[in-house]
Parts: C-alpha cells; structure tokens; sequence
C-alpha cells in the first residue's frame, strides 16, 4: 500500500507530511500552545490513540504558528499601506464593534530568547467595556469583556501596525466611544495618540496608587497606620481629581531644602505629567474603565504562561510562532488554526 499526504502539508511546505486531518492538526496546535511539547504528545495521545511525537508537535507550532505570524505582518502592512494610483482601491469590510464602548489596552513582558537575552514582548487586548450595577455604590460600574489580543517580539513601530490591525479586526474604528486604560510608558501613548485621536486616555488606577505608595513609603515606616493613613487619605483625593491636594500633601512630607530620594522627584512627575489621564470621578461617571487589569492578566496568560516557565529560552522564530497561535487561539477559542490559513 502506498502512502498518503496531506494537500495542505505542500500548500504551506511543510517539513514533513502526513495523513494528520485537519481536525487532528488543530487539536494538536491547541494542546501544544498551552502545555510544554513533551508533554502534550504524551497528553495527545493519551487523548486520541494517536501517536505523535514531542518533535512533530514542535514542528507542527513553528510552521503553522511562523505561517500565522507572517500571515498577521502581511495583514498588519496591507493596514496601513497607501495605495499607490495604480492600485484600484478596496474598502474594507465595516466590522460591528462588540459594544457600543471598546477599550485599548497595552503591554510589555519579557521573554528568554537565545543569543539574546531577555527580550520585550508587545501585547494589545482589545476589549468590550460593558457595565453592571453596583449595589454599594449605587451606580453601573464598568468591566471589559470579549477580548482579543495579538503579541510578538516587534519594535514600537511593528507593533503600532500590528495593534491597528487587531483594533481593526474588532471594530475599533466604527465604535461609538473609545477608551485607552495603560501604566505611564511612553510608547504605548505615543502608539494611542498615533492611532486614535477621538480615544479616552486613562492611566490604570492601581499604577497611579503604586505612585503613593512608593512616595510614602521613603516617609513612613511601611506597616504603620500612619503610613496607611496618608496614603489612603491620598488615594480619596486621587479619585476625586484633586491632584494639587496630593502634590500639597507630597511636600510637606519633603519640605524644600530637605533631601529626597530620587523615585521621589520621578513619582511626582509622573502624577503631573499624566495628571489630565487621571480624572477617575468623571472616567467613572462617563462609564469608562480605570483599571488595565486585563492586559496585565494578558501578559502572563498569553505570554508567560506558555513561555517563560523555568529555564526555558527560545529562538525568536520559535517565540514569535508561539506568540502567534497563542494570541489566535486565546481570541478565538473556538476556532482550527488552519481555517485562518485557508484551509476549511
């Protein structure tokens, strides 16, 4: 009896060929996204009697994810290229956005990558904003749903592509009301001012807090109630808006003339640089969300969960097809890999 192939296996040139269904191939590019490669065969073929081993599972992640993440910078360009006079121009689809209100949100987190070092990995989650009341408060409270990300070791540039292809995706750009909840990085607001003039910018309230917290913490013994005290009076006038309150408090803790440590200077700079991004009282009361919670959840379930366990390091063309189906599959969780590479 001769051997079978796979057509897609030469469509996508693939290393080696098989008689693996699609349905099958999926199933392993899921399992191996989320477990390390040894033990997904393992699991695999506990699961389905059908053997496959560590390194065809490894295989199979680096061609179909490197396939994805090519196909995502090719989508990425095509976002933001202009046509030129001889290309006759295509409008694209109008995607409904989710909600009526969707959030942008921003990140970085490292990666061990070989003869490199610890390396930058950029990650956006876009986001539905949707409220529920709040007994306590008495008021509807904003949280973020639906989400979607795309993450890969890009510079600004890249990534400001990337991100607008992702939002672009969901339906960014034909919501009604846009919101951005980032910490203070200056490439992510760089990228926001860029992309989305018509966009809410809102610092996370919990980095603004950590912003207290280390001012007070030079002051005050770090377990005393005095120190919870300040910075909890601190943190109601932060909510309230009133930021030269705070500045106030700040230098009576430093009067002039006495020495400061230097995350002192750079914490009050930070409030006063981003002091118009932290107007929490009217974020809350136009509905918007205040904390980036879910791009740091983000980071370590897209990201650090599947590639940064202990003592792993990895090539960049192995971490960025990782990053890729990760990102897919965690977006569209129930969606085969390979309907996106044009296989149905």
């Amino acid at each position: 009896m001769g051997t079978g192939f796979f057509p897609l296996d030469h469509r996508l040139q693939l290393i080696e060929q098989s008689s693996w269904s699609a349905e099958t191939i999926g199933q392993a590019l899921r399992l191996c996204s989320e477990i390390l490669y040894a033990r997904a065969a393992k699991l695999f073929q506990a699961l389905t009697h059908v053997s496959m081993s560590k390194n065809s599972m490894q295989r199979l992640a680096q061609a179909y994810g490197g396939r994805l993440a090519a196909q995502q910078a090719q989508e990425a360009q095509a976002m933001v290229q202009i046509p030129s006079k001889e290309t006759e121009v295509v409008w694209r689809e109008r995607v409904e956005p989710a909600s009526e209100v969707m959030n942008i949100s921003m990140d970085g987190a490292m990666v061990n990558i070989r003869e490199e070092g610890w390396k930058e990995v950029k990650l956006v989650a876009v986001s539905a904003v949707r409220h529920r009341r709040d007994v306590e408060a008495g008021s509807a409270a904003a949280y973020l749903s639906d989400h979607s990300y795309r993450a890969g070791l890009w510079d600004a540039t890249e990534f400001g592509k990337q991100q607008w292809a992702e939002a672009c995706r969901r339906g960014v750009d034909n919501a009604s009301y846009l919101s951005s909840v980032n910490d203070g990085a200056a490439w992510i607001w760089n990228i926001v001012r860029m992309c989305y003039g018509n966009c809410v910018e809102i610092i996370d309230w919990w980095h603004a807090v950590e912003k207290l917290l280390l001012i007070s913490q030079h002051r005050f013994d770090t377990e005393s109630n005095e120190a919870t005290n300040w910075v909890s009076a601190q943190k109601q006038h932060l909510i309230a808006g009133c930021l030269r309150t705070i500045l106030g408090h700040i230098r009576l803790l430093y009067p002039r003339g006495d020495s400061m440590p230097d995350d002192v200077p750079n914490a009050v700079r930070y409030l006063f640089h981003n002091r118009k991004r932290m107007r929490y009282r009217l974020f809350r009361k136009a509905g918007y969300p205040i904390g980036s919670g879910t791009v740091e959840s983000a980071c370590k379930h897209v990201v650090q969960q599947r590639l940064k366990q202990s003592g792993m390091r990895w090539s960049r063309s192995g971490a960025q097809a990782m990053l890729a189906l990760r990102s897919t599959l965690l977006s569209q969780p129930n969606l085969n890999p390979l309907a996106l590479l044009g296989f149905t």
